[in-house]
């Protein structure tokens, strides 16, 4: 019984990991101009938008999938011919992990950003 108990919470637990808030404004920790903002739409989905005022540009990434760990996405740049999949990690509510993989492999550490 105390198994069965045990496996219930551990399986509420992962549920509950699998399901936090990644929408927001998110900016990497160190060396980017860039924001990232995510949106939920209920009709279009996953919506990811990311801009820099510095290089007054804007990128657009596409939805590829969303599992219980992660949200994937991909980078087309016609410009020169990458293409960069993204997977964003939820940490902690204030925290993403995202790696990068295809024509530009790294990980980075996302923080959300707050409006006032």
């Amino acid at each position: 019984m105390k198994k069965a108990i045990l496996a219930i919470a551990m399986l509420f637990s992962v549920v509950i990991y699998g399901q936090k808030n990644i929408t927001g404004i998110w900016a990497q920790d160190e060396g980017s101009d860039y924001y990232t903002v995510i949106l939920n739409n209920k009709t279009k989905g996953y919506i990811f938008t990311n801009f820099s005022f510095h290089f007054q540009n804007v990128i657009i990434e596409n939805f590829v999938e969303e599992t219980d760990n992660y949200v994937k996405t991909v980078v087309h740049n016609p410009d020169n011919g990458w293409r960069v999949y993204c997977e964003y990690r939820a940490i902690d509510d204030d925290t993403l992990i995202v790696a990068y993989s295809g024509d530009y492999v790294a990980t980075h550490k996302f923080i959300r950003k707050k409006i006032k």
